[in-house]
């Protein structure tokens, strides 16, 4: 009965707010910078909500917090609950919603980008929020709710998980050609004797395409050591287009790139690395906030669109 959730004191929305900021910002510190006095109040809301709740919602590490295995189900049970709440409120004054959609920086800002107008009309005029995450937090954001839908590799979900592919991206060699001879070929750049003596950017993440491109680089007896290190592939790309260096773009990144002035050839030795993108989601948050399988296809299908834009 939920009636024994009033029968002690200890319960309240401005508790429940409080320990939601510090799940959110990661610490007490953090969710209320420069504010002493709030800081105090949070502690004291979170030390309540153990004494409603008579288990530990957070643990110490050291000098900081982390939420216990408690805590951690708290927050999401508080997160899909208050939202239920924002969507009802917005409903009954028939406000659009909101969603947060994320992806890698670079995949929000060639792919996902350049279709937020049509998602939004798609879901009645929605405000959509963008985030960018690694694809491994992605996944961890679309499970706890923190995230409604998230353009995700295929690799970095369980196997059988919600997903509807969006596109298999390739790898491309792009050399401005100011920085080669008169009259080289795609042929001629394919051999990785000219490689050597290009200056390159490269990413310094140490995820997953930057290792396979610099093993393959080493794999291709290329001593591969890179004039400029970026810290996304949107970089890379623009000291393509300033002229300054090579650089090895997936499919994405080449769009729009002027052949006339950039040599561009697919990048053999990660011809078998393609990446598939998919768009994730958590089944049960979708059902609670009103979108069908087929909506979620459909919003597929227009943000591959714009890779044949």
């Amino acid at each position: 009965m939920i009636d024994d959730l009033f029968s002690k004191g200890g319960l309240s929305l401005d508790r429940l707010r409080g320990f939601m900021q510090m799940a959110e910002a990661g610490s007490i510190a953090k969710a209320a910078p420069g504010k002493p006095n709030r800081q105090s109040q949070i502690s004291r809301q979170i030390r309540e909500l153990e004494q409603f709740f008579g288990t530990e919602l957070t643990r110490r590490k050291g000098k900081s917090l982390s939420l216990s295995n408690a805590g951690e189900r708290l927050a999401l049970l508080i997160r899909e609950q208050l939202q239920d709440l924002e969507d009802f409120r917005k409903e009954q004054a028939g406000l659009p919603k909101s969603f947060v959609i994320g992806a890698g920086a670079s995949v929000l800002e060639w792919l996902l980008v350049p279709a937020l107008p049509a998602i939004s009309r798609h879901l009645g005029g929605a405000t959509l929020m963008t985030d960018v995450h690694r694809s491994r937090s992605l996944g961890e954001a679309v499970r706890d709710g923190r995230v409604d839908l998230a353009i995700i590799r295929q690799d970095a979900v369980p196997k059988g998980a919600n997903t509807v592919l969006v596109m298999k991206m390739g790898f491309h060699l792009c050399v401005p050609r100011v920085l080669l001879k008169r009259g080289t070929t795609e042929r001629d750049a394919a051999n990785s004797a000219l490689w050597q003596t290009l200056p390159f950017a490269a990413g310094r993440d140490g995820g997953q395409t930057d290792t396979a491109i610099r093993e393959a680089m080493r794999s291709a007896g290329v001593d591969f050591r890179p004039h400029f290190e970026c810290g996304s592939m949107l970089q890379v790309r623009q000291l393509v287009e300033l002229g300054a260096s090579a650089g090895i773009l997936p499919t994405l990144g080449i769009r729009g790139l002027d052949e006339k002035k950039v040599l561009i050839t697919p990048f053999v030795p990660l011809r078998d690395f393609g990446r598939v993108l998919v768009l994730h989601w958590n089944p049960r948050q979708m059902r609670r906030r009103g979108l069908e399988t087929s909506d979620l296809k459909k919003l597929a299908a227009m943000i591959a669109d714009q890779q044949k834009a």
